[in-house]
């Protein structure tokens, strides 16, 4: 266990260094932060003058090592725009983002595991077709055409919910609706495909040759066993919730990490972006690593494998 345990972390510490390294590089090759910054008849010594204060004069792999190294002090750098410490900005927005997540993830599975389970139960019944009829129809649905609609609708038309803000639960309502469709309706497709695979195991069927009731068998059986694939499915989308709301918390002025990506892209606030990509990319690879652990601890045979594969 605990040389699977290192295996993962290595290829978790891995895999941030590598995103922190894209981050860096594509920023600094995409243009001159100063051009957005500063305004366009600056003169050519104060220019200079940021370039050394912010060390931009020095080569870029000189720049890179020094940023690893303050990455290794636990220093994330500062705000360009202003000289607020960046990890401490995006802690201010991870609460926001925290509350949407967990809240579209809470729907997710009210809806998305109920639904795919009675579509997988009911295989081929006109309940079957409906219920993924809207699941596709729900992931094909853009998140910002849906936040859009429901803008019109519920805000400017019945004036039942404010159209941006946060706050309140009434500003919850909409951002949640929008991120959560799309997530709840793969989590529909997935539980679906997973218990029907199940219900096809001739351990199964030997439960019900024992005349044990349909309820005993989903609940002995097939939900144990379906669950596997169900966790590494929510694990993933767990990780990738705070990059995917990214388009919803701006369509609703969330002010959340997301939000505070594009603000900052917008603004080249180097240091707030990079910290943002880390965070996002520390969030992702943690999910993924709960997923494996679990994993391995669920199903002894995917850690005994995972161990002789790393040898």
């Amino acid at each position: 266990m605990l040389r699977f345990l290192l295996v993962r972390l290595l290829r978790a510490l891995l895999t941030v260094l590598g995103c922190a390294t894209l981050a860096f590089f594509v920023l600094r090759l995409s243009g001159d932060p100063l051009v957005a910054l500063l305004p366009t008849d600056s003169p050519a010594e104060l220019l200079e003058r940021y370039r050394v204060l912010w060390g931009l004069d020095r080569p870029l792999p000189e720049q890179y090592l020094r940023y690893l190294l303050a990455l290794a002090r636990g220093d994330f750098g500062r705000s360009l725009v202003d000289g607020r410490d960046a990890l401490g900005l995006v802690i201010e927005r991870a609460g926001a983002t925290l509350q949407l997540g967990g809240t579209v993830f809470a729907l997710a599975i009210l809806i998305g595991v109920p639904a795919g389970t009675v579509a997988a139960l009911r295989r081929g019944r006109p309940s079957d077709y409906l219920t993924m009829s809207a699941a596709i129809f729900g992931y094909a649905m853009p998140n910002f055409f849906l936040g859009l609609l429901l803008i019109l609708l519920f805000a400017m038309q019945l004036r039942l919910l404010p159209s941006s803000g946060y706050g309140t639960p009434a500003h919850l309502v909409m951002p949640a609706i929008t991120l959560g469709t799309a997530v709840a309706a793969k989590l529909a497709r997935f539980v679906r495909t997973s218990v029907l695979d199940v219900l096809g195991q001739p351990y199964v069927r030997t439960a019900h040759g024992k005349r044990l009731g349909s309820l005993a068998v989903i609940v002995r059986h097939v939900f144990p066993n379906a669950a596997i694939p169900v966790i590494t499915f929510l694990g993933f989308e767990l990780g990738l919730m705070i990059g995917g709301a990214v388009v919803t918390e701006n369509v609703f002025g969330w002010p959340g990490i997301g939000q505070l990506l594009v603000v900052s892209v917008a603004r080249r606030d180097l240091a707030v972006v990079q910290t943002v990509v880390m965070v996002i990319a520390v969030s992702v690879v943690s999910a993924n690593l709960a997923v494996d652990l679990a994993y391995g601890w669920i199903d002894p045979r995917v850690r005994v494998a995972g161990g002789r594969h790393a040898g």
